[in-house]
Parts: C-alpha cells; structure tokens; sequence
C-alpha cells in the first residue's frame, strides 16, 4: 500500500465513524494504522519514561524503547537528567546494550566511538586528524522532571507542562512525589493492540463483574446516592489531612499558557473508598507510612491522568504508575510502578506483597479480558457497538485519538 492509499484508509475510517461507539476493526488490526499511531501519537506525545529514584547518582541510566526508538535516560555529572538517543553517529549501532547500569561514558562496542554523560563525543579511534567532533554527538530528545516523574518526548516542540504545573502542583505537592521512590514494578505482555488496554483502563464499566477486589473497596465504579455523601466525608477528612479533593482538568491548547506554546491536556480527581478501607489494600488497612506531608489517612484515592498516556493513582500511603508500551499491533506492555516515600524500607514500614496485591490481581485479570477483547474484535461478526453513560472516558480519549491521527 502506498503512502496515499494508507491516507485514504485513515481518512475514511474516521470520516466513517459513528460518534457514540467502539472503534472500526481496522484500528485494532491494520498495519497502516499502526505506523500511522507511532509516528502521531508515540512520537508526538509525553511519555512516562521512569522515576528520577531509578537514577539517583551521576551516571545512572536506564533504557527506554517505544516504536522501534531506544533512548538512554541518564542522570549526568551536573545532575540533570537528560533522553539521549541510542544511536552511534558513526554507522548507526546501539552504542547501549543493557537495560540499566551506571557508566562514567557510552562507547559503542562496534567500532569504539565514546560519548560522556550529555552525549557529546569524545573520541572517535584512527578518524583523520581533522576530524570534528563536536558535530557528532547523540542525538537527544526532550526530558522533563514533572513531580519526580521522567517525561520524556520525540516531538520537536512538546506541549508545555507550565499549565500542569499551575493547577495541578497544589493537588500534588502533600504526596511528596518527587521525594518517592520505586518499590516494585510488574510488567505484563498483553496480546492485544494499544488501544484497547487504554479504553479499558479509562473505564470501570467492567470494574463490578470483572474486579470484585476493586468494586469492594472503590466507589468509582458505582455512582450512588450514598456515595455522594461518601465524598462529603472524604471533603471533611482530606482537608484535615491535606490532601485537595477537587476536580482538575484542563483539555490542553494554548490557552492561559504563559510560555506561548501549546499546553497538554490533564485531568485529577480524588474520590472516596467504601468504609473501612483506608487505602487500596486487601484488608483496607495501611501498607506504608504516609506519603510525602500528608497528615492522616482520608480514606480516598486519587486519579491523574497526564496527556492521554499517563495514568497515575495516589493513595495516602502509596502511589501506583501504570504505562502502556506497542510492540506491535496486537501486543502491548503493560508496566505498572508502586511508589513508596524515600524514607519507607521493606520489611520495616511496608509489606510488600500487601502493597502490590490489589493492582496486581487486578491488571492479571485484566490481560485476560482485554486479550478476549482482541479475540472477539478480530471476528468477521464484529461491529463497533455502543459505548455506555460509564464509559464516557473511552469517547473522549477516541476524540483525541482522532485528533491525532488525522
């Protein structure tokens, strides 16, 4: 398929959409659409790369790879944290072969050419004398500490996070996230495309059938009377506590932006947990020592959706990351992140198996759903069917999406 026919493609799969309801198979499964999804949104977009305590002395790096990219994050000799792509300028090997590590430099094992901490290149072995170096150092893409969470960008210009901080660093500040550090992170291969694990996890349509560990304790996924005054109690409390309770959105452009670029689109809220539950935990008691200042357990939990890729979830005591990586068209990593305060050590301030139960059973489950998910799309008999009043989250991400890929 040539480049103008994959345009048409795209282009009359959304002129053809039903405003409403699921998407078209095609977007589940076509090839064009996929690379269509790398270049317009994975190469476009913020992405959660990691937390700046997996990297906390000059030299630490981890490697992150999406689209066929790879990317060393590095903590440099200054402390800055920099994305260098793991590109050799000379013929283009990967000059970096393990995940993580700490390196005073990168040489390239192919042919030895050695770059420091900023990627500028620093020797390039039996190359003529006049040979420039300085032209030839890694190239590098956007990075940004956004409360202790590692953002990274491919984009020429990101959207700013000047907004993001505005309104969200009050919400946020009491957790001590940039303070936090990573407990313990599970990653789960899901055979299933992107999409579909984004539109499950934004919606808890399926939390009462298919999470009875999450509906017993979270009142988000059942809107009720009686959780309204839920709420009003968890208002009481969180102040007391100092947590913020409001809602916060903004839905991105440049609008009150005061670096005059475009600003990304957020969202938090925190709700409440059924009585008895102080944190989400198999038997609703503590797991950790309070996060960041937080005061007093409130008995809520927070929701933050960063961009459209970056889901994140705030308890009084814990924190929990979940991003979701294509490697390729039905077959997507699902890496959740528990976060802890930088003062809590295992074994003495936290259990950990406790701690990571519920999400873990929880994203266990939800392989399987979202797997059949794929099973039952990929059916000659499938037809976009209708979202429901719950799944409202699924149609305003599917707008964005649109957006982006048109």
């Amino acid at each position: 398929m040539t480049k103008n026919d994959a345009n048409g493609l795209i282009s009359d799969l959304i002129a053809a959409r039903k405003p409403g309801f699921s998407l078209d198979q095609a977007f589940y499964s076509d090839p064009e659409v996929y690379a269509r999804d790398m270049e317009r949104v994975f190469m476009r977009e913020w992405l959660y790369a990691g937390h700046a305590s997996q990297i906390p002395k000059p030299g630490d790096y981890f490697l992150f790879e999406v689209a066929g990219e790879s990317v060393i994050v590095v903590r440099g000799d200054d402390g800055e944290i920099r994305a260098l792509v793991n590109v050799c300028r000379h013929r283009g090997s990967r000059v970096c072969y393990e995940k993580h590590g700490n390196a005073s430099w990168f040489a390239c094992p192919y042919h030895g050419w050695t770059y420091d901490l900023r990627g500028e290149l620093k020797a390039a072995r039996q190359m003529p004398k006049d040979f420039d170096l300085s032209g030839s150092g890694l190239a590098t893409i956007h990075a940004a500490l956004f409360h202790g969470f590692i953002m990274i960008s491919f984009a020429e210009q990101p959207e700013s996070f000047d907004m993001a901080h505005r309104l969200l660093d009050g919400a946020l500040i009491p957790f001590g996230l940039d303070r936090a550090k990573v407990a313990h992170s599970e990653t789960y291969m899901i055979d299933a495309n992107w999409k579909l694990a984004v539109e499950n996890y934004v919606e808890c349509y399926h939390c009462a059938p298919a999470h009875p560990e999450f509906a017993e304790s979270h009142t988000i996924q059942r809107p009720s009377e009686r959780n309204v005054k839920l709420m009003e109690a968890l208002k009481i409390n969180a102040e007391a506590a100092g947590v913020l309770t409001e809602e916060i959105s903004h839905d991105g452009g440049t609008d009150g932006q005061t670096d005059g670029t475009p600003g990304m689109s957020f969202y938090y809220d925190r709700y409440a947990l059924f009585p008895g539950y102080v944190t989400g935990s198999q038997d609703g008691k503590p797991v950790a020592p309070l996060m960041g200042d937080i005061k007093s357990f409130d008995g809520g939990a927070s929701d933050l959706v960063l961009g459209a890729l970056n889901f994140f979830l705030f308890y009084s005591d814990h924190g929990v990351v979940y991003r979701f990586i294509p490697h390729g068209i039905q077959a997507t990593e699902c890496e959740i992140v528990w976060l802890v305060g930088e003062d809590a050590e295992e074994g003495v301030d936290y259990d950990l198996e406790r701690m990571i139960w519920l999400w873990s059973v929880t994203t266990e489950a939800d392989k399987l759903i979202i797997e059949k998910n794929q099973q039952g799309v990929n059916s000659r008999y499938y037809r976009p069917g209708p979202y429901s009043p719950m799944e409202n989250w699924c149609g305003q991400f599917v707008d964005w999406y649109f957006s982006s890929i048109a």
